[in-house]
């Protein structure tokens, strides 16, 4: 973390982290029972209803400016409702462990991206072997095995790893682009978030047979809805334009040894020996980029 970082935004910054963490186990209880768009439906309109009711509550609204709108969309299509559908449809053939660390390539993600947007954020001979390692640490994950032979398990699997690519844009538009408040941006994300999967799930047709109400899918949308959505980005936008889109990204780090401990713990999933090569190396990799350190602060090299 960055050495500015208050005690308070360490504390947040580990709640975020157990809630993304914990996600992974949650998802893969609500697919047994639930279809993906029906699931992520479920989670983004509980989400939508939590933080809209703070922001009632704390005497804000949403922005009129069309320019504002489109920033709701952008982090609400890129920072929720494509990531969540991506990893709700991967993880009905990935383990929940596997998932989590696939989630882990995401700071190198955005360490690219920064590096493109920022001045500050430059791409070193340091990051550059960080960026080496996690690729490796990929190819060690996946093995020859996906590669020739599993394709439901490699197209989801890609599709966890497309849902890291939204999170490092999501990430990196926050910080060069959006100027609201963190409670008014959660807010409308997440209703623009909410409407979009919404409508997705009305059309989809296949959704509404797979609905079995029981307590384990109740809990498992509740949850989500609750913790992995709501509060999450409240946090989420409070915390980047704080720490920034490098040192924002670190909570990634956290996160493949969190998910893949509770994959493991709560629903009874083995690491295979491959696996767990590949958690250490794409751990080690990513503690190297992002520890690496920053340059002087110099003005964005993209305007917002």
């Amino acid at each position: 973390m960055s050495p500015k970082a208050s005690p308070s935004d360490i504390a947040l910054w580990l709640a975020l982290a157990a809630m993304w963490s914990s996600s992974y186990g949650v998802i893969k209880l609500g697919v047994e029972t639930l279809d993906p768009v029906t699931l992520v439906a479920g989670r983004m309109v509980i989400g939508a209803a939590v933080i809209g009711l703070v922001l009632l509550l704390r005497g804000q609204r949403l922005s009129r400016k069309p320019g504002d709108w489109l920033a709701y969309l952008i982090t609400g299509m890129l920072g929720s409702t494509l990531p969540f559908l991506l990893i709700t449809y991967g993880e009905q053939t990935v383990d929940s462990a596997l998932a989590s660390i696939l989630m882990g390539v995401a700071p190198v993600a955005t360490v690219v991206l920064a590096s493109l947007s920022f001045a500050d954020e430059r791409l070193t001979p340091r990051v550059l072997l960080g960026l080496g390692l996690a690729l490796a640490g990929v190819v060690t994950l996946v093995g020859p095995a996906a590669l020739s032979g599993l394709g439901a398990n490699l197209s989801g699997q890609l599709a966890i790893v497309g849902a890291t690519l939204c999170y490092a844009a999501s990430t990196v538009y926050v910080k060069a682009f959006v100027k609201r408040p963190a409670l008014e941006m959660a807010a409308g994300s997440m209703l623009i978030g909410a409407l979009a999967v919404c409508l997705i799930a009305l059309t989809a047709g296949e959704g509404a047979r797979r609905i079995v109400l029981s307590a384990q899918s109740i809990g498992a949308v509740v949850y989500l809805g609750l913790f992995s959505t709501a509060a999450a980005n409240l946090i989420y936008f409070h915390l980047v334009p704080r720490l920034g889109a490098t040192r924002m990204s670190q909570i990634n780090f956290a996160v493949p040894v969190g998910g893949s401990l509770i994959g493991v713990g709560l629903l009874g999933e083995t690491l295979s020996a491959s696996q767990m090569l590949a958690l250490g190396i794409i751990s080690g990799a990513v503690y190297l980029v992002l520890s690496a350190r920053r340059q002087p602060q110099i003005r964005p090299a993209v305007k917002a």
